[in-house]
């Protein structure tokens, strides 16, 4: 068989693990990490659209039965900017897919790692592949950590925070999201009841492509971008095609209506960036199904290095109809690599 032997193709397309913990991008949470599946098939479909790339896929077994996989990806533009584009697998090919089934739908799975047929394997989830003894390196074309870039100066496109920024750090993982935020961040009892009666499959907003609002849009590892508007920054944010805007020196009691996004307030301490977040009308504080109020208020700090090389997120979140106590993020931080842009999201529901 053509899957025998060394892989000769090892492509890393994502890190999975924030130091710390927290939550999960999508419904990344509804698949088993300590469980694997393998199984061999047809690819009779890619779905090559965000939120995720899908790829349906056909196997036989002896006696001739058929089953039929859905197997979960990474977003477009996460694989694009790893290289991997729509013609890396087509219909009709044969693969072997090494995946983590989901513990909610019958025959869904999140690839962990795709075999092609001329050998090439692509690791798609680093941490159930480095369970399964794999090695593990990176061939983004974007350095690592921002390491190559010695600092801001001789850069045109460099002007304070107003450029792209990269998120390096993988949007936060905990693998039992209830027992994290039961143990550090007490939900009340109203809004424990609306968790409990969450539905991942039915409720997920990603699932039906409804764009994330504050503070889910601000925990996304993709790259965003400050535009200087004089007494307005813009904030566009990649995922979800999602763009904030920022009113500087303004009053944060304005009479202004609720939104997804919010209102927001900013002004500078330094090189400090500070945002006040709130009239935001939007059901869920994070993608799993923990609710939120319109009571909810945030308090963001974006600071930039003294290179100009990182920018660093930090924010405080208030909702006494939620949350018993105020909730701390964990930090989290973009990089500045030149070059990078932000790229179209067009989410697409899988039929």
């Amino acid at each position: 068989m053509y899957y025998s032997g060394a892989i000769r193709t090892l492509t890393l397309l994502w890190l999975w693990l924030l130091a710390g913990t927290a939550f999960a991008h999508h419904s990344l949470l509804t698949y088993d990490p300590g469980e694997i599946v393998e199984f061999e098939g047809e690819v009779t479909n890619v779905f090559w659209r965000n939120p995720h790339v899908q790829l349906t896929v056909r196997t036989t077994d002896e006696d001739g039965g058929e089953r039929v996989w859905t197997a979960e990806g990474s977003p477009v533009n996460a694989m694009e900017r790893a290289g991997i584009t729509e013609a890396v697998v087509s219909v009709g090919e044969r693969v072997r897919v090494t995946a983590n089934p989901s513990r909610l739908v019958e025959d869904e799975a999140r690839l962990v790692l795709l075999t092609l047929t001329d050998g090439q394997s692509f690791v798609l989830n680093t941490e159930a592949a480095a369970a399964l003894g794999l090695p593990a390196y990176t061939s983004q074309a974007v350095p690592a950590g921002g390491a190559a870039v010695a600092g801001a100066e001789g850069y045109p496109e460099a002007t304070g925070i107003f450029r792209v920024w990269t998120n390096r750090d993988r949007h936060w993982v905990a693998r039992d999201v209830r027992e994290w935020w039961a143990r550090t961040h007490p939900l009340t009892e109203s809004a424990q009841a609306m968790l409990d009666a969450w539905d991942p499959v039915a409720d997920d907003p990603a699932r039906q492509c409804i764009p994330a609002g504050m503070p889910e849009a601000m925990l996304m590892p993709f790259p965003i971008e400050f535009v200087d508007q004089g007494d307005i920054l813009v904030l566009n944010i990649e995922e979800w095609d999602n763009s904030r805007t920022i009113h500087l020196n303004a009053d944060p009691d304005a009479d202004m209506p609720p939104s997804r996004l919010g209102y927001s307030v900013g002004r500078w301490e330094g090189d400090t960036l500070i945002v006040e977040t709130s009239r935001i009308d939007y059901p869920y504080f994070n993608d799993q199904g923990i609710p939120q109020s319109e009571a909810l208020a945030m308090v963001e700090r974006f600071t930039l290095s003294e290179n100009g090389t990182k920018l660093d997120w930090t924010a405080t979140v208030t909702d006494p109809e939620t949350f018993t106590e105020p909730i701390i993020m964990p930090e989290f931080h973009w990089d500045w690599i030149p070059g990078q842009e932000i790229k179209p999201y067009n989410c697409v529901v899988a039929e």
